[in-house]
C-alpha cells in the first residue's frame, strides 16, 4: 500500500481509530460523534467486515450503507435506515447480548471534553459541579461504556491543555489506573487504552496507569505534544512516528465511508 500526504487531521484520526479495530469484535458508539461512526464504517470496507455494532445504545448493525450526514440530519432518512437494523436492545441488555464469558462489548469509542493523566473524564460540566462555569450535554452511557467494554478508544479532535488537564472537573467516568480497576473487581476492562488526538496517539502505562505517547503525527513534534498537555507525559526515548494513511485508506473514506466528510464537523483548525 503506497502512502499518502495529502489529507488532514482529521482523517488521520478517523484512520487511526478504524486502525484499532479488529474483526469480528462487537462495539458500542453513540450516534453524535461523527468521527467514531465513520471510522467503524471505514474498518468494516476495509479490514473488519465481521464487526457487530452496537449503535446509540439501542440498534445492532444498523444499515448504514446512505451517507451518515443525512441519517443524522433527516428524520425519515434516520428512520429508515435503523428499522434495517438486524435487532434492537436496550443499554441494560449489554450484560445478556455480547459475546465472552461475562458478556461484553469488545471496544467502545468516546469523545471526552476533558481526560486526565489516569484517563478519567468528564462530560459533564467545567468548574464547580454544584455552581458550574459550563454545562455539557452530560454523559449518556460513556460512564457504563468505559466499565462494560474489554477496551475504551477515545479521541480529542483538538489536542489543548483544555481538554488534557491534570484533574477532570467531574468524574462521568473513571479512568484506566490498575489499583482501582482491581479494587472494584473491574480487573477484564481496562477503562480508557488508547486516545487518538490531532497531534499523537497516546496510551496509559500497565503498571502505573498514566498517559503516555505512543506515537506523533509526522506534523506534529513532541515538543508540541507536551505544551498542549496539561500535565508531564511519560515520554518513551524513542518515540515512534504515526503510520501515515495509506491512498487505499484515503480513498474508501472519501469515497465509500464518508463522502460528505461529515467527520469535519469534529475537525478544530489551530
Amino acid at each position: 500500500m503506497s502512502k499518502s500526504t495529502d489529507y488532514e487531521p482529521i482523517d488521520l484520526i478517523v484512520i487511526s481509530l478504524a486502525r484499532e479495530i479488529n474483526d469480528s469484535e462487537s462495539c458500542y458508539t453513540g450516534i453524535a460523534i461523527p468521527s467514531a461512526v465513520v471510522a467503524v464504517q471505514l474498518a468494516r470496507m476495509t479490514h473488519a467486515p465481521n464487526l457487530q455494532f452496537f449503535y446509540g445504545g439501542y440498534w445492532i448493525n444498523p444499515d448504514l450503507d446512505v451517507d451518515l450526514f443525512t441519517i443524522m440530519t433527516d428524520t425519515e432518512a434516520f428512520v429508515e435506515s435503523i428499522s434495517k437494523a438486524q435487532g434492537f436492545s436496550h443499554l441494560v441488555q449489554l450484560y445478556q447480548y455480547w459475546e465472552g464469558p461475562k458478556h461484553t462489548l469488545s471496544f467502545g469509542i468516546i469523545r471526552p471534553a476533558q481526560i486526565d493523566q489516569f484517563g478519567n473524564i468528564n462530560n459533564s460540566v467545567i468548574g464547580d459541579p454544584h455552581h458550574p462555569k459550563f454545562r455539557f450535554p452530560g454523559g449518556a452511557a460513556a460512564g457504563d461504556i468505559i466499565n462494560t467494554c474489554s477496551r475504551v478508544i477515545a479521541y480529542v479532535p483538538r489536542h489543548d491543555v483544555r481538554t488534557f488537564v491534570p484533574e477532570v472537573d467531574f468524574i462521568t467516568g473513571r479512568g484506566s489506573s490498575p489499583k482501582w480497576r482491581k479494587d472494584v473487581g473491574l480487573t477484564d476492562y481496562q477503562g480508557i487504552k488508547t486516545v487518538v488526538t490531532d497531534l499523537a496517539i497516546l496510551e496509559f502505562h500497565p503498571s502505573s496507569g498514566k498517559m503516555c505517547v505512543r506515537s506523533i503525527h509526522e506534523f506534529s513534534t513532541i515538543d508540541e505534544v507536551q505544551e498542549n498537555t496539561g500535565f508531564d507525559l511519560e515520554i518513551p526515548k524513542d518515540i515512534p512516528t504515526t503510520r501515515a494513511p495509506t491512498k487505499e485508506e484515503l480513498d474508501i473514506l472519501q469515497s465509500k465511508a464518508d463522502p460528505l466528510s461529515i467527520r469535519n464537523f469534529d475537525s478544530r483548525n489551530r
